[in-house]
């Protein structure tokens, strides 16, 4: 849809969400809920939760989008629901070495079926991350409902991740001892603030980890289901070192019980958050200790998970899902790859292509003792770069999760020598293996 036609049909519209005297969503934020509630197939709140939910707005400072129709037909919840919904906010990455970078989170992104292919996604994106260049963003990131949406926006996939399951029957004993000491605890004394200190620990040690939105926490301490409702089957743990009283990583969890014939129950993980390696393990040995359950299941599992080497019969470990998690935009490159740590000093130059125009240029890239400094030597990407990309892939590739080589075979990313690649792939090497464990 051209630009006129666009506007001639819809007014876009930018605010923050807001509150009546009683704190709950005043009409114009209620409208927008509810348009989101309707693409994404969630009943709305009631009051209490609503309210809740545009505190939890409010304090996470969110921008919101709407798309309204001008015209909108008699009966129709046009009149004053938007017909595209969308949500920017301040998240921090994590580089994994105690650095960040902050990113334009974007969420709830919605468009009603009756106004699909007239423009509304790309006039939405394109003013958001527009705002974001002029906000100071250098990367923008979301997690997303569906996987094709928003590669054309030029993010793309930076960490995947598993669901899995193990069978306890044959998982133990791990074939090395654990350490430390692991204890019941309430999730009401977790959220005193143990387990948001331990995740604070987890996310300075891990590259590809972003802080939690102010709603989420109450749902992954299991504290209030997904819906808003209190939650009354969730049980915590935390694991301590043998040789200190203080908390290194804490899970949530709650047992499902299964029915009817070969129906498994399944200890299902909510939340499980560790500061170490060993944390890490104990607390699996301690799920799998966990008797009348068949089946300890977690849907946040990395894809080089070590419980598969310490288990007992690697065979216990089952793959049920894997899926995209993390995507990254780039909007300054100079910017976001000075901002991370390299593991290897080297040059390179980057040809990046843009669509949307922001990223687009040719780049030196220089890394003397593990810091990077960027150059741009041409406003347009060049064919006699070291390596050539689309900025999806420069996204997907810049916690380190996905290899340059990956993307190399896969046609995404071409070298004059196909030593760049492996030097360029050297030279992003993370700290340790991403891990996302935030939805948003």
């Amino acid at each position: 849809m051209s630009n006129d036609a666009f506007d001639d049909r819809y007014e876009l519209r930018e605010f923050a969400p807001g509150t009546d005297e009683q704190g709950a969503p005043d009409a114009v934020t209620d409208a927008w809920m509810h348009a989101v509630g309707l693409g994404f197939h969630e009943p709305h709140p009631d009051a209490e939760g609503a309210a809740r939910m545009v505190a939890n707005m409010v304090t996470d400072d969110e921008t919101f989008l709407g798309v309204y129709v001008r015209e909108p037909l008699p009966g129709s919840v046009d009149a004053t629901w938007p017909a595209g919904t969308f949500t920017w906010f301040r998240k921090a990455l994590s580089w994994g070495d105690g650095a960040t970078i902050d990113t334009q989170a974007i969420s709830a992104v919605t468009v009603r079926p009756t106004e699909r292919r007239r423009g509304i996604l790309r006039r939405m994106m394109t003013h958001a991350l527009e705002r974001g260049v002029a906000e100071g963003y250098a990367v923008a990131s979301l997690t997303a409902s569906e996987g094709t949406i928003y590669r054309r926006f030029g993010f793309g996939c930076a960490i995947r991740e598993r669901a899995v399951r193990v069978r306890r029957a044959r998982a133990l004993p791990l074939l090395a001892p654990t350490s430390g000491r692991v204890s019941v605890v309430t999730p009401e004394w977790l959220d005193e603030g143990t387990a948001r200190a331990v995740f604070d620990r987890f996310d300075a040690r891990t590259p590809g980890s972003m802080v939690r939105n102010a709603g989420t926490w109450p749902i992954v301490l299991g504290l209030r289901n997904g819906d808003g409702s209190p939650a009354k089957d969730v049980r915590g743990a935390v694991h301590r070192p043998d040789d200190s009283d203080e908390v290194d990583g804490y899970v949530t969890w709650r047992v499902k019980e299964g029915s009817g014939r070969d129906q498994d129950t399944v200890l299902e993980v909510v939340d499980l958050v560790y500061a170490t390696d060993e944390a890490y393990l104990s607390l699996w040995e301690f799920l799998l200790s966990i008797d009348l359950n068949d089946v300890v299941r977690y849907s946040r599992s990395r894809l080089d998970d070590p419980i598969v080497a310490a288990i007992g019969d690697n065979r216990a470990y089952d793959v049920d899902h894997e899926e995209d998690h993390v995507w990254l935009r780039v909007l300054d490159v100079a910017a976001v790859l000075s901002a991370r740590p390299f593991a290897v000093d080297g040059s390179l130059t980057l040809a990046v292509s843009d669509a949307m125009g922001f990223a687009a240029g040719t780049y030196r890239l220089d890394v003397v003792d593990g810091r990077g400094t960027v150059t741009r030597t041409a406003d347009e990407p060049r064919d006699d770069a070291d390596l050539q990309m689309d900025v999806a892939e420069l996204g997907a590739v810049l916690i380190g999760s996905v290899s340059p080589r990956t993307l190399a075979a896969a046609g995404l990313v071409r070298a004059t020598d196909p030593a760049a690649v492996t030097r360029f792939a050297a030279m992003l090497t993370p700290v340790r293996t991403p891990h996302g464990i935030t939805y948003f």
